[in-house]
């Protein structure tokens, strides 16, 4: 039942007011006559939402309705065609046929096969909600890479540290290993890219990222340069979690936030940098000193005497008990 052929979009329905048309463009082909067909996503769980004017390849399969001898057809598309070689549109320069313009014809005229003919100043409308950028990038690619990229400069990519690759931009993070993996999630850029011209992650100017590495060292220049007993974070080349972005919120809204160190965790402020360990240990000190003064295991002089035993005493020792029992 398959017959494939080019559609290019006209329209794009995002509303679910119709449960049997979710997710349903509608296309002009060579053989439609002007009139707009329906086609539907080829596939149920990752969508690719067109732009007015970028062209999908669509083919007939069966409807729902089809079953036993029922042969009932129903349209559908794949991923727009990288016509533009572009990450961010991929509309054909006169793809639509209703157009962004003072004076020209409508949706219906258009169906009709009379396209927008008239005078003045004509903007290709790439979709209600739409607004074109110049300074998308594409994503640096590596041989064998996996990438994932959005209209935006967000980005996904399953990737590793080439070595000696001849590309127009390197690679922002190092290895000593080649092939072991690495993989980033990025999300917009601060530098913005140019059309058709290559960009990389880079971990100090990108908006928001996600880092997961295997043997990979990051050039990440953190907010606070004393990292206590961490190190340098840059000279760190085992398998990391890195997360950067100018405000991170870890939000539990049933249950606990846990922080697990097996070597210590580490707290870098403007004004402090403190090991979890070193500074749990001074609060116990302090409260054995203040225990030992309290009942009178610890005295100063007065000029009646020593002193004696603080009507608090009982409370601080319960106090040093709490908290030598959080210690391991």
């Amino acid at each position: 039942m398959s017959s494939f052929k080019i559609g290019t979009v006209q329209r794009v329905l995002l509303k679910d007011d119709n449960v049997n048309q979710l997710y349903c463009i509608e296309v002009l082909t060579s053989n439609s006559q002007g009139i707009f067909e329906k086609v539907y996503p080829a596939d149920s769980n990752i969508k690719r939402i067109p732009l007015v004017g970028e062209s999908v390849l669509v083919f007939t399969g069966l409807g729902p309705e089809a079953s036993g001898g029922s042969r009932r057809a129903k349209q559908y598309y794949f991923a727009p065609t990288a016509v533009q070689l572009n990450v961010h549109n991929n509309a054909l320069p006169k793809g639509a046929i209703t157009k962004k313009s003072k004076g020209g014809t409508d949706t219906e005229s258009a169906q009709t096969g009379n396209p927008n003919t008239s005078g003045g100043d004509e903007e290709a409308d790439l979709g209600k909600g739409f607004t074109e950028r110049t300074d998308i990038g594409s994503l640096q690619p590596f041989i064998g890479d996996v990438l994932l990229e959005g209209r935006f400069g967000h980005s996904l990519r399953f990737g590793y540290t080439p070595n000696g690759a001849d590309t127009t931009k390197q690679p922002t993070w190092g290895s000593l290993t080649d092939n072991d993996p690495i993989t980033i999630l990025a999300n917009g850029r601060k530098r913005g890219g140019k059309y058709n011209k290559f960009i990389i992650e880079d971990i100090d100017d990108d908006l928001s990222s996600i880092y997961l590495t295997s043997s990979q060292k990051l050039q990440l220049k953190t907010s606070q340069t004393n990292l206590g007993s961490a190190g340098t974070h840059s000279s760190y080349s085992n398998p990391t979690v890195t997360i950067t972005s100018d405000r991170i919120l870890l939000n539990a809204r049933e249950d606990y936030v846990v922080l697990s160190g097996k070597k210590d965790v580490i707290v870098a402020t403007k004004n402090w940098a403190v090991d979890m360990d070193k500074m749990f240990t001074l609060i116990e000190k302090l409260a054995s000193e203040l225990a030992d003064l309290t009942s009178a295991k610890a005295t100063y002089a007065t000029g009646v005497g020593p002193t004696g035993p603080a009507t608090n005493a009982s409370k601080v020792s319960k106090i040093l008990s709490d908290i030598k029992s959080l210690a391991q």
